[in-house]
């Protein structure tokens, strides 16, 4: 008797831990498998990229939003209001992403902190200056954190960039866009 409960209590248990979605944890990978393809070759980027499914709670759609007008630069990416970004072609410009980390080195009502800051990656969280700058009132500002993700990658030999709105978002989303990000792949000329 003894044997089978602690039989069903492990069974349980695997169950349970196994249903879980926590991103938070950084020692708990997300699994690919709980993600959807979207092929962006009718949007003129010859590539393939998973995103998040249904499963994740990230929003009141599950219908994937691509705003792209042909022969433009830019697209922009969205599955309900949480999860979005933007993606840019850059042409051969392989310094786009030190751009951007020139730009962040620059904010002056901003503290940036890198969580993760490669050659291609910056992943980064933006907290707003509660003291504002020298020359506001001391009542200036809120506590505001937001969390932003940016990753350059070459596609065909063009520079793509990568990254979420500049509003910002919560660690959760932004490890989900990491994940997509990362998943890219180029699709073959046959495709």
């Amino acid at each position: 008797m003894k044997a089978s409960l602690f039989f069903l209590f492990g069974i349980f248990l695997m169950l349970s831990s196994c249903s879980e979605k926590s991103i938070d944890n950084e020692n708990e990978s997300i699994n690919l498998y709980d993600f959807t393809p979207l092929n962006l070759n009718e949007y003129e980027i010859p590539a393939t990229i998973l995103l998040p499914d249904e499963t994740f709670n990230i929003g009141a759609s599950t219908k994937v939003e691509v705003n792209h007008v042909e022969g433009d630069f830019k697209w922009d990416i969205a599955i309900g209001p949480n999860f979005k970004f933007r993606i840019d072609d850059w042409g051969d410009d392989k310094q786009i992403l030190q751009a951007e980390k020139d730009k962040l080195q620059n904010l002056e009502f901003y503290e940036i902190s890198y969580l993760k800051n490669t050659d291609n990656l910056i992943i980064y969280k933006r907290e707003l200056k509660v003291s504002g700058s020298k020359k506001a009132s001391n009542k200036v500002g809120t506590e505001h954190i937001t969390y932003h993700i940016c990753q350059m990658k070459e596609i065909n030999g063009i520079v793509y960039l990568f990254k979420n709105n500049d509003e910002g978002s919560s660690k959760r989303i932004v490890d989900l866009l990491e994940k997509s990000f990362e998943s890219l792949k180029t699709n073959s000329q046959n495709s």
